[in-house]
């Protein structure tokens, strides 16, 4: 029930962060309607989820090196792998791409947030 709500939450919290990336960055441009971005959220919620984790867990150095600032280049490699494999999705130049990573990663470190309050987990 907790990785239920946990994608739940995920997908919501993407679809705001995908639409406010498109509202403040003309060069990000996401096709708002309800079967383009509900698709498009799910897998970068899939991906936060499942593939985050590892490049995490595999750039841990570097991380650490960079003193967390890396986070950024992998929040900016999965938006860019989402942009060539999604139709709904088009991100032109890297000032969008770095825009659209800070936005998608402050969400999902407030999503972890959010849900190990609610949880009591006492994971960051």
């Amino acid at each position: 029930m907790e990785f239920l709500f946990k994608v739940l939450l995920s997908v919501t919290a993407n679809i705001s962060a995908l639409l406010l990336a498109g509202y403040f960055d003309k060069d990000f441009l996401v096709l708002s309607d309800v079967e383009h971005i509900v698709p498009l959220a799910t897998y970068l919620a899939l991906l936060n989820l499942i593939v985050r984790p590892l490049l995490r867990l595999f750039f841990s150095p570097l991380i650490g090196l960079t003193l967390g600032a890396f986070n950024i280049v992998i929040s900016a490699g999965i938006l860019y792998f989402l942009d060539i494999y999604s139709n709904s999705l088009t991100i032109n130049g890297l000032w969008a791409l770095v825009i659209g990573a800070h936005l998608v990663g402050l969400v999902i470190t407030l999503i972890d947030y959010s849900s190990a309050v609610i949880y009591g987990s006492g994971e960051l």
